[in-house]
Protein backbone atom coordinates (compact mmCIF):
# COMPACT_ATOMS: atom_id res chain seq x y z
CA UNK A 1 0.00 0.00 0.00
CA UNK A 2 1.51 3.22 -1.39
CA UNK A 3 0.44 5.28 2.13
CA UNK A 4 2.25 2.93 3.85
CA UNK A 5 5.39 4.03 2.68
CA UNK A 6 4.62 7.83 3.09
CA UNK A 7 3.69 6.51 6.90
CA UNK A 8 7.12 4.73 7.08
CA UNK A 9 9.20 7.80 5.91
CA UNK A 10 7.43 9.87 8.15
CA UNK A 11 8.05 7.51 11.27
CA UNK A 12 11.81 8.08 10.63
CA UNK A 13 11.98 11.90 10.42
CA UNK A 14 8.87 12.66 13.53
CA UNK A 15 10.56 9.63 15.81
CA UNK A 16 14.09 10.66 14.90
CA UNK A 17 13.25 14.53 15.80
CA UNK A 18 11.31 13.13 19.23
CA UNK A 19 14.45 11.27 19.60
CA UNK A 20 16.80 14.55 19.46
CA UNK A 21 14.79 16.81 21.27
CA UNK A 22 14.53 14.22 24.21
CA UNK A 23 18.57 14.40 23.95
CA UNK A 24 18.50 18.29 24.31
CA UNK A 25 15.62 17.80 27.22
CA UNK A 26 17.90 15.98 29.01
CA UNK A 27 20.68 18.82 28.97
CA UNK A 28 18.00 21.12 29.94
CA UNK A 29 16.44 18.72 32.39
CA UNK A 30 13.13 19.89 30.87
CA UNK A 31 10.77 17.21 29.67
CA UNK A 32 8.42 19.95 28.82
CA UNK A 33 9.91 20.74 25.59
CA UNK A 34 8.02 17.72 23.89
CA UNK A 35 5.31 20.50 23.88
CA UNK A 36 7.21 22.61 21.78
CA UNK A 37 7.79 20.15 19.46
CA UNK A 38 3.60 19.03 19.53
CA UNK A 39 3.51 21.34 16.30
CA UNK A 40 6.87 21.01 14.75
CA UNK A 41 6.43 17.24 14.38
CA UNK A 42 3.53 18.19 11.86
CA UNK A 43 5.62 20.29 10.10
CA UNK A 44 7.89 17.46 9.51
CA UNK A 45 4.92 15.10 8.06
CA UNK A 46 4.02 18.04 5.77
CA UNK A 47 7.50 18.59 4.40
CA UNK A 48 8.46 14.83 4.26
CA UNK A 49 5.12 13.90 2.06
CA UNK A 50 5.97 16.62 -0.19
CA UNK A 51 9.73 15.28 -0.43
CA UNK A 52 8.86 12.00 -0.97
CA UNK A 53 6.04 12.43 -3.54
CA UNK A 54 8.14 15.20 -5.17
CA UNK A 55 10.70 12.34 -6.11
CA UNK A 56 7.89 10.20 -8.13
CA UNK A 57 6.57 12.99 -9.57
CA UNK A 58 6.04 16.82 -9.87
CA UNK A 59 3.86 17.92 -7.02
CA UNK A 60 -0.06 18.88 -7.89
CA UNK A 61 -1.23 21.83 -6.55
CA UNK A 62 -3.53 19.53 -4.23
CA UNK A 63 -0.54 17.83 -3.15
CA UNK A 64 1.27 21.25 -2.15
CA UNK A 65 -2.23 22.31 -0.15
CA UNK A 66 -2.85 18.93 1.54
CA UNK A 67 1.46 19.47 2.53
CA UNK A 68 1.46 23.10 3.38
CA UNK A 69 -1.79 23.01 5.50
CA UNK A 70 0.25 21.38 8.63
CA UNK A 71 3.35 22.65 7.77
CA UNK A 72 1.64 26.31 8.21
CA UNK A 73 -0.16 25.47 11.08
CA UNK A 74 2.54 23.26 12.75
CA UNK A 75 5.18 26.44 12.71
CA UNK A 76 2.90 29.08 14.12
CA UNK A 77 2.03 26.55 17.29
CA UNK A 78 5.98 26.22 17.33
CA UNK A 79 6.64 29.49 17.44
CA UNK A 80 3.75 30.84 19.30
CA UNK A 81 4.80 27.82 22.09
CA UNK A 82 8.34 28.21 22.64
CA UNK A 83 8.00 31.98 22.75
CA UNK A 84 5.54 31.17 25.52
CA UNK A 85 7.56 28.55 27.54
CA UNK A 86 11.17 28.80 27.06
CA UNK A 87 12.81 30.19 29.87
CA UNK A 88 10.45 29.79 32.06
CA UNK A 89 11.83 26.14 33.52
CA UNK A 90 9.95 22.72 33.41
CA UNK A 91 6.15 22.80 33.22
CA UNK A 92 4.77 21.68 36.60
CA UNK A 93 2.64 19.01 34.92
CA UNK A 94 5.98 16.94 34.37
CA UNK A 95 7.30 17.90 37.45
CA UNK A 96 3.96 15.90 38.87
CA UNK A 97 4.43 12.97 36.95
CA UNK A 98 8.19 12.65 37.85
CA UNK A 99 7.77 12.83 41.50
CA UNK A 100 4.55 10.20 41.20
CA UNK A 101 6.94 7.81 39.59
CA UNK A 102 9.15 7.44 42.68
CA UNK A 103 12.04 7.57 40.44
CA UNK A 104 15.13 8.81 40.34
CA UNK A 105 15.34 11.99 38.14
CA UNK A 106 17.58 10.17 35.22
CA UNK A 107 15.49 7.01 35.19
CA UNK A 108 12.21 8.85 35.35
CA UNK A 109 13.66 10.70 31.94
CA UNK A 110 14.91 7.73 30.20
CA UNK A 111 11.42 5.85 30.52
CA UNK A 112 9.93 9.33 29.59
CA UNK A 113 11.36 8.85 26.31
CA UNK A 114 9.06 6.36 25.98
CA UNK A 115 5.64 7.34 27.81
CA UNK A 116 5.83 11.07 26.35
CA UNK A 117 8.53 11.43 23.73
CA UNK A 118 7.79 8.50 21.72
CA UNK A 119 4.03 8.26 22.73
CA UNK A 120 3.86 11.62 21.46
CA UNK A 121 5.97 10.72 17.76
CA UNK A 122 2.83 8.01 17.38
CA UNK A 123 -0.13 10.28 17.82
CA UNK A 124 1.84 12.89 15.46
CA UNK A 125 1.46 10.12 13.11
CA UNK A 126 -2.00 8.91 13.61
CA UNK A 127 -3.61 12.65 13.70
CA UNK A 128 -1.76 13.24 10.39
CA UNK A 129 -3.17 10.49 8.52
CA UNK A 130 -5.28 12.48 6.42
CA UNK A 131 -2.00 13.86 5.34
CA UNK A 132 -0.09 11.31 4.52
CA UNK A 133 -2.67 9.25 2.73
CA UNK A 134 -4.01 12.40 0.62
CA UNK A 135 -0.31 13.13 -0.09
CA UNK A 136 0.21 9.53 -1.53
CA UNK A 137 -2.45 9.08 -3.15
CA UNK A 138 -3.10 12.64 -4.76
CA UNK A 139 -1.34 12.69 -7.95
CA UNK A 140 -4.15 12.52 -10.09
CA UNK A 141 -6.42 14.92 -7.71
CA UNK A 142 -7.74 18.32 -8.63
CA UNK A 143 -8.45 21.07 -5.97
CA UNK A 144 -11.94 20.74 -6.19
CA UNK A 145 -15.23 21.30 -3.91
CA UNK A 146 -14.62 19.69 -1.29
CA UNK A 147 -10.44 20.25 -1.31
CA UNK A 148 -11.53 24.24 -0.98
CA UNK A 149 -13.99 23.51 1.51
CA UNK A 150 -11.65 21.68 4.00
CA UNK A 151 -9.14 24.58 3.64
CA UNK A 152 -11.69 26.65 4.20
CA UNK A 153 -12.20 24.95 7.39
CA UNK A 154 -8.95 24.68 8.01
CA UNK A 155 -8.10 28.76 7.42
CA UNK A 156 -10.91 29.46 9.96
CA UNK A 157 -9.08 27.14 12.25
CA UNK A 158 -6.09 28.26 12.20
CA UNK A 159 -7.84 32.26 13.13
CA UNK A 160 -9.50 31.23 15.67
CA UNK A 161 -6.71 29.31 17.37
CA UNK A 162 -4.15 32.19 16.72
CA UNK A 163 -6.67 34.85 17.59
CA UNK A 164 -7.56 33.27 20.72
CA UNK A 165 -4.07 32.54 21.86
CA UNK A 166 -3.67 36.31 20.88
CA UNK A 167 -6.04 37.73 23.47
CA UNK A 168 -4.89 34.87 26.23
CA UNK A 169 -1.60 36.33 26.33
CA UNK A 170 -2.46 39.87 25.90
CA UNK A 171 -4.88 38.76 29.26
CA UNK A 172 -2.10 37.45 30.95
CA UNK A 173 0.49 40.26 30.40
CA UNK A 174 -2.27 42.56 32.17
CA UNK A 175 -2.80 40.94 35.12
CA UNK A 176 0.76 39.54 35.42
CA UNK A 177 1.01 41.78 38.73
CA UNK A 178 -1.69 40.16 40.24
CA UNK A 179 -0.75 38.61 43.52
CA UNK A 180 -4.00 38.13 45.43
CA UNK A 181 -5.68 34.09 46.05
CA UNK A 182 -6.12 32.05 43.37
CA UNK A 183 -9.51 31.50 43.98
CA UNK A 184 -10.15 34.91 43.20
CA UNK A 185 -7.54 35.62 40.34
CA UNK A 186 -9.57 37.37 37.40
CA UNK A 187 -11.03 35.32 34.28
CA UNK A 188 -10.66 35.54 30.54
CA UNK A 189 -14.26 36.31 29.27
CA UNK A 190 -14.17 38.74 26.20
CA UNK A 191 -13.69 38.27 22.92
CA UNK A 192 -13.79 34.91 21.53
CA UNK A 193 -13.53 33.59 25.25
CA UNK A 194 -16.74 34.74 25.13
CA UNK A 195 -18.24 32.28 23.05
CA UNK A 196 -16.38 29.12 24.22
CA UNK A 197 -13.92 28.95 26.78
CA UNK A 198 -11.46 27.33 24.94
CA UNK A 199 -11.17 28.53 21.59
CA UNK A 200 -7.84 27.66 20.72
CA UNK A 201 -9.04 23.78 21.20
CA UNK A 202 -11.75 24.28 19.21
CA UNK A 203 -9.64 26.04 16.36
CA UNK A 204 -7.35 23.43 16.55
CA UNK A 205 -9.95 20.66 15.89
CA UNK A 206 -11.67 22.85 13.30
CA UNK A 207 -8.46 22.68 10.78
CA UNK A 208 -7.90 18.98 11.17
CA UNK A 209 -11.21 18.33 10.55
CA UNK A 210 -10.83 20.65 7.53
CA UNK A 211 -7.47 18.97 6.99
CA UNK A 212 -9.93 15.73 6.53
CA UNK A 213 -12.04 17.03 4.53
CA UNK A 214 -9.91 18.14 2.05
CA UNK A 215 -8.31 14.82 2.04
CA UNK A 216 -11.37 12.99 0.81
CA UNK A 217 -10.77 14.05 -2.83
CA UNK A 218 -8.28 11.75 -3.26
CA UNK A 219 -8.99 7.89 -2.85
CA UNK A 220 -9.39 6.12 0.43
CA UNK A 221 -8.87 9.88 1.97
CA UNK A 222 -12.17 9.11 3.89
CA UNK A 223 -9.82 6.25 5.81
CA UNK A 224 -7.93 9.06 7.68
CA UNK A 225 -10.90 10.09 9.48
CA UNK A 226 -9.24 8.64 12.66
CA UNK A 227 -7.02 11.22 12.46
CA UNK A 228 -9.14 14.72 13.08
CA UNK A 229 -11.61 12.01 15.51
CA UNK A 230 -7.98 11.29 17.81
CA UNK A 231 -7.26 14.85 17.86
CA UNK A 232 -10.64 16.13 19.07
CA UNK A 233 -10.86 13.80 22.24
CA UNK A 234 -7.34 14.60 23.35
CA UNK A 235 -8.68 18.14 23.07
CA UNK A 236 -11.65 17.82 24.92
CA UNK A 237 -10.85 14.91 26.99
CA UNK A 238 -7.50 13.78 27.52
CA UNK A 239 -5.06 16.30 27.52
CA UNK A 240 -6.74 19.82 26.85
CA UNK A 241 -10.15 20.82 27.88
CA UNK A 242 -11.11 18.58 30.77
CA UNK A 243 -7.49 18.66 31.83
CA UNK A 244 -7.34 22.55 32.20
CA UNK A 245 -10.87 22.48 33.98
CA UNK A 246 -10.23 20.29 36.51
CA UNK A 247 -8.09 23.20 38.14
CA UNK A 248 -9.87 25.95 37.34
CA UNK A 249 -13.39 25.25 38.63
CA UNK A 250 -11.98 26.06 41.96
CA UNK A 251 -12.55 29.49 41.35
CA UNK A 252 -15.91 30.91 41.78
CA UNK A 253 -15.07 33.36 38.70
CA UNK A 254 -14.82 30.56 36.65
CA UNK A 255 -18.20 28.60 37.75
CA UNK A 256 -20.28 31.25 36.84
CA UNK A 257 -18.17 31.40 33.38
CA UNK A 258 -18.78 27.74 32.67
CA UNK A 259 -22.71 28.76 33.00
CA UNK A 260 -22.89 31.34 30.61
CA UNK A 261 -19.86 30.15 28.15
CA UNK A 262 -19.77 27.10 25.68
CA UNK A 263 -17.41 24.43 26.81
CA UNK A 264 -16.18 23.80 22.91
CA UNK A 265 -18.21 24.83 20.18
CA UNK A 266 -18.61 28.91 20.23
CA UNK A 267 -21.67 30.32 20.23
CA UNK A 268 -23.33 33.76 22.38
CA UNK A 269 -23.00 33.61 25.66
CA UNK A 270 -26.21 33.50 27.57
CA UNK A 271 -26.98 36.54 29.51
CA UNK A 272 -27.44 35.99 33.42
Amino acid sequence: MLALVYLAHCAAVVIGGAAIVWLISLAMRDTSIIDIYWGFGFTLVGATCLFVANNAAPLTDFQWLMGLMPILWGLRLTLYLAKRNLGHGEDGRYIAMRKRSGLPEMTWRIRAFFTVYLGQGILILLVSAPVWIAIAYGKQVGIGVLAIIGAAMWLAGVLFEAIGDAQLARFLKENADYDGPYETKPVLDTGLWAWTRHPNYFGNALLWWGIFIAACSAPFGWVGVFGPVIMTILLTRVSGRDLLERKLSKRPAYKAYVERTSGFIPRPPKRG
